[in-house]
């Protein structure tokens, strides 16, 4: 057995033999093997399913959460993950982080013989044990991927544990990409695919990258990417073809009608097809641009995102809108494009600014605090370690909670004639400081300065006590600024021209508490005065 074989996790559906393969896994290779429901009722007295019907799921993912971090720490074990233990973004890093994963396939009607048979109680499966298999394998699909390698588990234990270990040789972590998630969206447009594809990873490689653009069959790609974010990350360039490549550079200012209509003008000196591909690789502002760009040429090309920034993963490759700015308005002139695919390589964020890693994190701290506590939370307990590089996990978990906020709202309502609009949470006054500042205020502080101004009308509406502060709190611990200097009437000018106004009235979004919000169109000059002198020194 080589010296650098990793451990190996065992996933997939109950039933799938996950820990009597474990333990021939473990036995061939000489390693210790832990079986993480099993370690659970060791710990605690109790099984898994007295756990979930008397204490409830949540609490039971929590004791799971903490039996995986203890038998990751084990080196080289061979772990029988509990069916859902991958749910979880934490669990998914750490297995990752582990070694070899490897997803057990079993045919759904035998899973459910299986289970007949060992008279275990599955509690979240139901009474109807093969519907709730089929409805399990949905709901986890995207989870599911989250593995190094699939096997054939339909055979004798023993057979199925020598593939694994054959697999487990030939492994090499640092060659490879790395799935964390292969989610389905809808993309709720009549121009291209119903459904898109979001993968989260880390490691992307040319054969990665060349799997993406395979659909697209004959089709060469077009690459729009981000001058800067080449520079520094060599794996991704050397990931992307060199030809039909245009390198820009990213930044507010490249948002513009002259730059746009730079990129469509080589677009057609290329004679690009409508059918060819346009990848767009960078932060916020070349997925904007370069999305805008693909959405016009030849009246729409398919367009794939991969996002180098913070920003870009948790939130603007997300949910398909794209634009370029007026003089005195952010975003003014755009449309709604979504994407094919999103490719989210998280070892790409390694290299960026701290200033730009804070943009990103107040759109996943803008997601908690809309529709997910336990992101808030998570935010809380583990913003600054994500922030300062110490604690990867987290800004794994971090964003895919964020993007998943996002895409079920969006899913919702993709043209945002409704629900949509409390994504603008904090963007109302944050992109008018933006406009005030000529673009100098960096995003994610614009956003975070929004956010403060309208916990201050939200407290005059019947927020929960207490809310303004706990925003402040988690805000300062970031190290985002809580006030600003400003030119008040060139805010006031600005709102006048937001894009989300609705007959003359500004529509805005107030948070209410850690996971609710609300839509105003009534916000008073004497409750817009409240809010700015909440930010201003």
């Amino acid at each position: 057995m080589s010296e650098s074989v990793r451990g190996v996790v065992l996933t997939g559906l109950p039933g799938s033999g996950k820990s009597a393969v474990g333990r021939c896994v473990a036995e061939v290779l000489s390693r210790p093997f832990l079986d993480l429901d099993a370690e659970i009722q060791r710990r605690t007295g109790r099984a898994p399913a007295d756990h979930i019907s008397h204490d409830g799921e949540q609490a039971f993912r929590d004791l799971e959460r903490d039996a995986v971090e203890r038998a990751c720490a084990v080196g080289g074990a061979v772990i029988a993950a509990g069916g859902g233990a991958t749910l979880d973004p934490l669990n998914r890093w750490a297995f990752m982080q582990h070694g070899l994963r490897v997803r057990l396939d079993v045919p759904l009607d035998v899973l459910a013989r299986r289970l007949a048979d060992d008279g275990v109680a599955r509690p979240l499966l139901g009474e109807e044990v093969q519907a709730g298999l089929e409805r399990t394998a949905q709901e986890r699909a995207a989870v599911y991927a989250a593995a190094d390698v699939a096997v054939e588990g339909d055979a004798d234990p023993a057979a199925v544990a020598d593939e694994i270990v054959t697999a487990a040789e030939r492994f090499d972590p640092a060659a490879t990409w790395r799935v964390l998630l292969d989610h389905a969206y809808p993309r709720h447009h009549p121009a291209g695919p119903p459904a898109g594809r979001l993968v989260i990873g880390a490691g992307l490689t040319k054969a990665a990258f060349d799997e993406s653009v395979a659909p697209f069959a004959d089709r060469p790609p077009v690459v729009v990417a981000d001058s800067r974010a080449l520079a520094a990350l060599a794996r991704l360039d050397a990931a992307l073809p060199d030809e039909r490549r245009l390198s820009l550079r990213g930044g507010e200012s490249a948002k513009s009608f002259a730059r746009l209509g730079e990129l469509l003008r080589w677009l057609a000196d290329l004679r690009v097809e409508r059918g060819d591909p346009l990848v767009a690789v960078g932060g916020g502002t070349i997925g904007d641009l370069a999305g805008l760009a693909a959405a016009l040429h030849r009246r729409g090309m398919p367009l794939i995102h991969v996002p180098t920034t913070w920003l870009a993963q948790a939130d603007s490759a997300i949910g398909g809108k794209v634009a370029v700015d007026l003089p005195g308005a952010k975003n003014g002139v755009g449309t709604v494009w979504p994407g094919w695919s999103v490719i989210s390589d998280l070892g790409l964020l390694d290299t960026l600014p701290l200033r730009h890693r804070r943009d990103g994190m107040v759109e996943c701290l803008k997601a908690g605090l809309i529709g997910d506590p336990a992101l808030w939370a998570l935010v809380e307990r583990r913003g600054t370690g994500a922030l300062e590089g110490t604690d990867p996990a987290a800004v794994h978990a971090i964003i895919e909670r964020a993007v998943r906020v996002k895409l079920a709202i969006v899913d919702r309502d993709p043209y945002e004639e409704g629900e949509r609009r409390v994504l603008n949470l904090g963007h109302t006054i944050g992109h008018a400081l933006e406009v005030e500042s000529r673009y100098r205020l960096a995003h994610g502080a614009a956003v975070a300065l929004g956010l403060r101004a309208v916990a201050a009308i939200g407290d005059r509406r019947g927020a929960e006590p207490g809310l303004g502060e706990q925003i402040d709190a988690v805000l300062d611990a970031l190290g985002l600024p809580l006030r600003r200097a400003f030119d008040a009437r060139a805010i006031e000018a600005a709102l006048g021209s937001d894009k989300k106004r609705s007959h003359g009235r500004q529509r805005w979004i107030l948070p209410l508490a850690v996971g609710r919000v609300q839509e105003a169109d009534d916000v008073t000059a004497d409750e817009l005065v409240t809010a700015l002198r909440a930010i201003q020194p």
